[in-house]
């Protein structure tokens, strides 16, 4: 019998070190639809995928527990269920969504939960735009308002970061002057500084452990050439080597203990290459966990 993520399953989450849901949501975005199928296109597709990283290190360590997924429909809800339910887990969360304005949901929750544990939340935005958005598309629950929701909810402008923008509003680039202690690496800093450089940046800042960071990841923060099945496919992006480098890189220096991967659109995909992208990142994280001990049992 097949098994999702095969070899990693638990059944009883007391024995689970890292935790996914999934959110199929996609009401909220605004040019490509699809990205509700994600989730259960990605546990599929797990079946099929070995326990190990892409250098063949064996990822047994995780043992991997699936709440199953959360309705998007109504974002206090959702909220409410992040929060009691699935951060109240001890290990490494992961989020399947859906398009990005889930965020506002799970954002909110994790603000909540660093705070209740004495720290300062964090918000790292790895994504082709900066989602800070007050209004868009007459809503102010649009995958392209996360940001603006959040720092509006309580999080520090000095503690929101972003990486790989290369895809603007207007309206965000006024946010941006109002809110000049906002961190943004465009895609071409990231070229031109390379990864290595932008991580000592990062982490020096993020490093003290008072800090609890949220990592929220776009599939479009990869160039379109790479992850074609997304709902706004930006040109002029990042490799999946950068990506998965910063991702991985950052899991293994940071205080992060709840991650997003929002979306990935299986119907506007090729060969499923994006949702694969999506799923070998996943195990790139699993592998940067048991290297550098952040696993709890």
């Amino acid at each position: 019998m097949k098994q999702e993520f095969r070899d990693l399953m638990v059944e009883n989450k007391e024995e689970a070190n890292v935790f996914i849901c999934g959110v199929p949501y996609d009401k909220n975005a605004s040019v490509g639809k699809g990205a509700s199928l994600a989730p259960d296109t990605l546990r599929e597709l797990s079946y099929d995928l070995p326990p190990l990283d892409m250098v063949g290190n064996l990822l047994t360590k995780v043992k991997l527990f699936d709440f199953g997924n959360y309705s998007g429909e109504d974002f206090s809800k959702l909220e409410k269920n992040i929060h009691d339910e699935f951060l109240s887990t001890n290990g490494f969360h992961i989020i399947l969504g859906g398009d990005h304005s889930i965020a506002i949901a799970s954002e909110r929750a994790f603000f909540n939960h660093a705070k209740e544990n004495n720290k300062v939340p964090v918000i790292i935005h790895i994504d082709a735009h900066p989602d800070i958005c007050d209004v868009y598309h007459d809503s102010k629950y649009s995958h392209a308002c996360p940001n603006f929701r959040a720092i509006e909810y309580g999080y520090e402008d000095k503690n929101v970061t972003m990486i790989g923008i290369r895809g603007f509003e207007a309206q965000e680039i006024e946010t941006f002057k109002k809110h000049p202690s906002i961190d943004v690496f465009k895609a071409i800093d990231v070229k031109k500084m390379g990864v290595e450089a932008l991580l000592t940046l990062i982490v020096s800042k993020y490093k003290d452990p008072k800090y609890e960071v949220y990592l929220s990841y776009d599939i479009d923060a990869n160039d379109p050439a790479f992850a074609p099945g997304t709902g706004t496919p930006e040109a002029f992006g990042l490799s999946n080597f950068e990506t998965m480098a910063i991702v991985t890189g950052l899991i293994s220096n940071l205080n992060i203990t709840c991650m997003d991967l929002v979306e990935i659109a299986p119907p506007l995909d090729v060969n499923n290459i994006t949702s694969w992208l999506g799923l070998k990142t996943i195990y790139e994280i699993f592998n940067a966990l048991i290297k550098t001990n952040k696993l709890s049992k």
